[in-house]
Formats: C-alpha cells, structure tokens, sequence
C-alpha cells in the first residue's frame, strides 16, 4: 500500500485525485469521530466536509512531523469544536428570543429536528452523556474508546503529554461514571 505520504506530496503539487484518495482513507474515521462528537449524522457529514475541505485548504502546512491522519484528525477536532461553539450560540439565541416573545406573549413554536435515534436507548443514554462532558474531556473520549487510538496519538493529536492524556481519560471516565449511576447502579 502506497504511504499517506505519497500522497500528501502529490496533491501539495497540484493532484486532486491524490487528496481523493487520502479523502477515500480517512473518511469513515472522521466521519466516526465527527459522529461521537456532535451526536447526529447530518452534523456529522457537514464536519466531516467541512474538515477534508480545510485539510485540503492548509495541506501546504503539514510538516511531516508525524502521520497524515494523526493532522487529519487535530483538523477535525478542531471543526467539531467550532461546530459546537455555534450550537451554543444558536441556543442561546433561541432562548433569548423564546424569553422576548414569551414576555410579549407571544407563543414560539420551535421546528428543531429529533436527533435520530442511535442504536438502542442504552447506547442514546451514554452518548447524551459523553455529550454533556467538558470538551477536553468528550475529546478523549472519542479518541480513545471510539476511534480507538493509542495515548500516544492521542497525545500527538491534542499537543499535550501522555500525563494530561491519561489525566484527562480518568477525569472524563468518573464524570461519564457519575452521570450514567442513575441509569446504570
């Protein structure tokens, strides 16, 4: 198999079928990763294009300091993360217009979509909980029991030590723990 590499030097020189083939690599994993970080599948797709859009925008910028996709996934973190930051403005400005009408009496009738349903009530119960983590820690998470990386990558990923890695994980795995009791203990 031809090294991610390859192709990154190729598409830096003007290949487009290149990126299509580093797009046709990586795109179940970010995907996967935009999937456990936003909670749906529409959000999900437009990250997931949003990121490979952006990869290909800043190809130029990677140094080849560590692993395509090692890059690929700090860029999509990075778009989910904004993802996030607009929900909870969008949110907020709902709410202050939900208060503005009710207090001219005014009723609001929202058409906000049903997030789909994932699996099974279980699995909809630990991501609404995973949801609700920190974003440092809802980060590791998603990496480490999703994606499955190592802390190593992990680390690589989010610039910090393994310490903060597994510091992070265990903070994150007593959060999640103390928000499923309810459900689960």
């Amino acid at each position: 198999m031809i090294p991610d590499d390859v192709y990154v030097h190729k598409t830096v020189e003007g290949d487009v079928e290149a990126f299509n083939e580093l797009v046709n690599r990586h795109h179940s994993k970010i995907y996967g990763l935009a999937y456990r970080m936003l909670g749906n599948a529409e959000d999900a797709e437009d990250a997931t294009q949003e990121t490979f859009l952006e990869a290909y925008k800043s190809i130029k910028t990677f140094r080849f300091q560590s692993q395509f996709g090692t890059w690929l996934y700090r860029v999509g973190l990075n778009t989910c993360n904004q993802y996030i930051r607009k929900a909870k403005s969008r949110n907020r400005m709902i709410e202050a217009y939900t208060e503005e009408s009710s207090a001219r009496g005014l009723t609001v009738e929202h058409n906000v979509p049903e997030r789909k349903a994932i699996k099974s009530e279980q699995s909809q119960v630990v991501q609404d909980a995973i949801d609700r983590l920190p974003p440092k820690q809802r980060e590791v998470v998603t990496l480490f029991y999703m994606q499955h990386l190592k802390y190593k990558e992990i680390a690589e990923i989010l610039d910090c030590s393994l310490g903060t890695v597994a510091s992070r994980l265990n903070k994150a795995t007593q959060n999640l723990k103390a928000k499923l009791e309810k459900y689960y203990y």
